[in-house]
Parts: C-alpha cells; sequence; structure tokens
C-alpha cells in the first residue's frame, strides 16, 4: 500500500512517500516553501511529479494541517489555503485521504524518536514520582504558530488530541512583560501566547524593546545578533523566558509523566538559548506548584520531521486496522 503523508507548516511542508506492508519504507521525502504555491494542490502535484507517480499510484494520503480541523476540511491558520477531502480525491484519484491536526502528528511522532533526536531540558531525579501512571505526553512547539496537543496511552492504544492551547491569554510575569502586554494590547484586541512565541513574536519583541517599527526584521537575524546586539539580546532572552513560563503551564495542566517535547521550528534553531537558566527558571518558577513542574520531563526535539513521521505513523495505522 502506497503513502504520502504530510506536514503542511505556514512556512514549509515536509512530504514523504512510503510502501507499507510487513515493514514501511520511506521512498522520498522533500521539504517545499509553502508560499512558493497558490495552493496546496499545486504543492500535492509538484511532490507526486518530484516522486515519478501516476494517477491511482496513492492508496492513503493523511495530511497534518495547522489549525483546527474538521473530517472533511480545513482552512488553515497561517496560510491563504482551503483544504478540501472530496477536492483532493477528485483531483488525484486517491481513494482513501485524513486529516488530523498537525500538533496531533507531532505529539504521535515523539514515539518514534530517538534519544539522539532530544535535549533533555527538565531531567527529573526523584525516583518516587507522583506522577506515576500518569500515560500522558504533550507536544508544544513555537513556529509561525504556537501548537498544542496531547497523547493518551492506555491498554486499548495510543490516541492524540488537538488543542488551541497556543490562543491562552498571555500571563506576564514581571513588570517588563507586563509593559509588553499594553505594548501589544496597543496591536491587538487579544494577546495569546502566540502573538510572542512565534516568528512574528520574537520580532515583536524586538521591536519592543528597540522601539522601532522596522518591517524588514527576521526572526533569524534576532537570533543571530543576540550577542552583538543589546536590543536583539533582550528580545531573545525574553522570548525564551516566556517560552519557559507557558511550558510550565502546560505542565500544571496535563500533568504528562511521559512529558513535555518541544517541537516547532524555533527551539532547536536557539537550542543554546533554550538550554540556559532563563528557560529553567521561567518554567519552575511557579510557587507552590514547584515541585509539580520538577516532576515533568521537558525535552527539545532536534528532528525536525516528528511531524510527517507522526502523520505517517497514522496512516500506516489507519492501514493496519483496515486489513
Amino acid at each position: 500500500m502506497n503513502i504520502i503523508a504530510a506536514d503542511v507548516g505556514g512556512t514549509k511542508t515536509r512530504l514523504l512517500y512510503a510502501s507499507s506492508g510487513q515493514t514501511t519504507s520511506i521512498l522520498n521525502e522533500t521539504c517545499y516553501a509553502s508560499t512558493g504555491f497558490d495552493d496546496f494542490e499545486a504543492l500535492l502535484q509538484t511532490f507526486i511529479t518530484d516522486s515519478r507517480l501516476q494517477g491511482g499510484d496513492i492508496d492513503i494520503l493523511m495530511l497534518a494541517l495547522p489549525g483546527p480541523v474538521s473530517s472533511q476540511g480545513a482552512r488553515l491558520t497561517n496560510l491563504p489555503w482551503i483544504i478540501e477531502k472530496q477536492v483532493l480525491k477528485d483531483t488525484f484519484g486517491i481513494p482513501e485521504v485524513f486529516f488530523i491536526n498537525d500538533f496531533q502528528a507531532s505529539a504521535l511522532g515523539t514515539l518514534q524518536l530517538d534519544k539522539d533526536s532530544c535535549i533533555v531540558l527538565n531531567r527529573v531525579h526523584n525516583t518516587d514520582n507522583p506522577l506515576d501512571g500518569n500515560k500522558l505526553r504533550v507536544a508544544v512547539g513555537a513556529g509561525t504558530g504556537l501548537g498544542v496537543a496531547w497523547l493518551q496511552e492506555n491498554e486499548a492504544g495510543t490516541q492524540s488530541h488537538a488543542s488551541e492551547g497556543g490562543h491562552m491569554d498571555f500571563a506576564p510575569a514581571d513588570a517588563t512583560q507586563l509593559e509588553l502586554l499594553r505594548y501589544m494590547h496597543r496591536q491587538y484586541e487579544h494577546v495569546s501566547y502566540e502573538r510572542l512565541l512565534s516568528g512574528s513574536g520574537l520580532v515583536s519583541l524586538y521591536r519592543f524593546f528597540a522601539g522601532t517599527e522596522k518591517k524588514n526584521i527576521e526572526p533569524g537575524w534576532i537570533s543571530q545578533h543576540a550577542i552583538d546586539n543589546a536590543d536583539a539580546g533582550r528580545a531573545l532572552s525574553t522570548f525564551v523566558q516566556i517560552y519557559g513560563a507557558y511550558i510550565g503551564n502546560i505542565a500544571m495542566l496535563f500533568k504528562p509523566n511521559q512529558g513535555i517535547y518541544i517541537t516547532g521550528g524555533i527551539a532547536a534553531k536557539i537550542s543554546d538559548s533554550m538550554q540556559s537558566d532563563d528557560f529553567l527558571n521561567a518554567y519552575r518558577n511557579k510557587g507552590r506548584m514547584r515541585t509539580l513542574v520538577e516532576q515533568v520531563p521537558v525535552y527539545l526535539v532536534t528532528e525536525e520531521r516528528v511531524g510527517v513521521l507522526g502523520a505517517l505513523s497514522e496512516a500506516v495505522k489507519i492501514q493496519q486496522v483496515s486489513r
């Protein structure tokens, strides 16, 4: 059985073509700039052509999509695309098309990782863990947006669940962040964590500290100049502190014994800063709940393919059930 799995993002889309039977073999894998295409159909056609496939060659198409996903379609959060199941079936002749939230796919993908694909940010040393028996894990990640999903493991198997946790209200943790909230409120009626924990959020932090509204600032420039530019350094440091506080909130909300996995397109690129005291102190600064968050393992995922690997694993599971 032939499968195409895709992790569709606002910045880039990663696809793979695999053959699944007794074992699963990846036959082709490519990453495209999402903004280089007018719609997803054009991107998928390019991948099919690049993979030297013909109409009718694909049995299952599994798409991991950002934002709320229904069984029939999705309007993407950070792309001007509408993706509809029936359109894909009719256009490409694929009999089975499935949609999954992109962070559901990331959560599933964490099950495919080896130890070299993760950096431990909060290591749990206490063997008398009060969270024993809680078979939950959470995937969180800042990129073009901010995503959250969780995974429940039990005797019946593994099930992933989507959320829109990136849109929770931003809560300032100190006087500087309170001023930051006021600054952001002058631009947005609702200031969510995603407004700050994203590529555009890092740019907003730089503008806040620099007192500028320059339009040509890129997130990569800020992280690259965090050492030699004071405003870039403060922006990155504050970004990491807000990230740590947010991950601590997730730890209190879910109490995931299996850990929190930080994915997304930003964290791995600033891994040194994510391993700093800025992150860990903000993560643990939960007052009476400090002991609880200290017992939740936190990992930084360095494997960029985690989302598409999760989408593939879900497609393989569907294929095995249908046999």
